[in-house]
């Protein structure tokens, strides 16, 4: 049988072309295949998230300060409300107790110097950290007066005799201690600060914050307001950008970002009613969407009409309704008992003031308000915020045992 002279070439190309199809999958035949080699994006969805994120902190952080407030004195009294049951406590004890918190409740003013020629010597920076000249302990030396020129006289004055007081010049850095933030609001250099401190507390002196930057300022304390627990100071020169506050609280499995009062820093989220935050949170948009405070939460609105309360007058001037009230949690046992109520926020009534406007539109003990204006009420900070935007007859929705009722109170604003 003849061959053909094709035929052998051929097969040898189909079992060459078998063999390199065989060796390109003998790598997956591996019990561990060798790792891609990297590339300069492996991930581009986190990467693109990444940077989101980031220029999403970025741009918060621009409206956002780090704040030193000084320790409420309400707050001082209730934490050594214990220590005044103890009868028995040693007086000097106590004396010293209340030596220590007094001092520890002033904000350290940094002191200036005075130089040889009567001139103040400015504080220092360096860091964030102030570094001001301290006065030395009163240590006295004694040098012989100057009589005479020349090397004689420069001979006695390095003598240690009789004379003049020495004034150690040490230089000692007093840190800048944040224990809060702040929102700049507007151009003219109002801050919000998320926390309550009354005016008292400051005294004449000032509050001091550091911008992004790092540098130390004074602000000037403006007003606050204990029940929706805010603090507005001032600044004469602004760094950064005001933040935009946004009118509605986050939707339902939305993405936010919070930042902690604390030490500003910020992690994503999904919003769930801010069960477990304690933050200022923005919207994906960069928008401040208001105060979280482990499931009470003032929108930004609220924040804008506190803030412009204080700017006005110092004080928020709102109308007392003249009740006692408690929030009702998602957890409370009470929603067992009222399957009406739901899932729905409310505050419950426990006490109602004897002639209060809450007593003369009738609103009872027990009953549970589960709105105001039309506008679900979710916790007392909103609440107190709400009431401050009103004035006139507004309407209460109440829930009585099982039937809702609408109540309609006359809220009168303080003058």
């Amino acid at each position: 049988m003849e061959v053909n002279r094709f035929s052998l070439p051929q097969h040898f190309r189909r079992v060459r072309c078998a063999a390199l199809v065989l060796f390109a999958f003998a790598p997956s035949l591996r019990a561990d295949p060798p790792a891609p080699a990297p590339g300069p994006t492996t991930r581009p969805m986190l990467e693109v998230l990444n940077r989101e994120t980031q220029d999403l902190y970025h741009e918060a952080r621009r409206g956002v300060v780090r704040v030193q407030l000084p320790p409420s004195r309400w707050m001082n009294a209730y934490a050594m409300a214990p220590m005044n049951r103890w009868d028995k406590l040693d007086p000097e004890v106590r004396k010293k107790l209340e030596q220590q918190r007094r001092t520890g409740a002033q904000d350290p003013q940094p002191r200036v110097a005075k130089n040889a020629d009567g001139g103040e010597t400015p504080p220092a920076t360096q860091e964030g950290v102030e570094k001001v000249p301290a006065d030395g302990h009163g240590t006295v030396i004694f040098v012989r007066p100057p009589t005479d020129s020349g090397a004689q006289a420069q001979q006695q004055q390095r003598e240690a005799v009789l004379g003049g007081k020495l004034q150690m010049e040490i230089r000692t850095a007093i840190p800048f201690t944040p224990n809060t933030v702040g929102m700049l609001l507007d151009d003219a250099g109002h801050i919000l600060v998320p926390l309550y401190v009354e005016r008292e507390a400051v005294g004449d002196g000032t509050v001091r914050l550091a911008w992004q930057s790092g540098e130390v300022v004074d602000a000037k304390f403006i007003g606050s307001d204990r029940q929706t627990n805010l603090t507005l100071l001032q600044v004469k020169k602004t760094e950064g950008k005001p933040v935009r506050l946004a009118a509605e609280r986050p939707a339902d499995g939305s993405l936010v970002l919070s930042l902690a009062p604390g030490d500003a820093s910020g992690r994503l989220a999904l919003w769930n009613g801010g069960q477990q935050e304690y933050g200022i949170i923005f919207t994906t948009d960069g928008r401040a969407a208001g105060i979280a405070r482990y499931g009470q939460f003032l929108s930004g609105s609220a924040c804008r009409l506190i803030a412009d309360q204080l700017v006005r007058f110092g004080a928020v001037r709102r109308a007392t309704l003249g009740v006692i009230i408690t929030e009702i949690r998602k957890d409370d046992p009470l929603r067992e008992q009222l399957p009406v109520l739901g899932t729905r926020t409310a505050m419950r009534v426990d006490e109602v003031i004897p002639g209060s406007t809450a007593d003369k539109a009738g609103l009872k003990q027990g009953d549970l308000v589960l709105a105001l204006a039309g506008e679900a009420v979710s916790d007392i900070p909103s609440l107190a915020a709400a009431i401050a935007a009103r004035s006139g007859e507004t309407e209460l929705q109440v829930l009585r045992g099982t039937e809702i009722l609408k109540i309609s109170v006359d809220l009168q604003q303080q003058k």
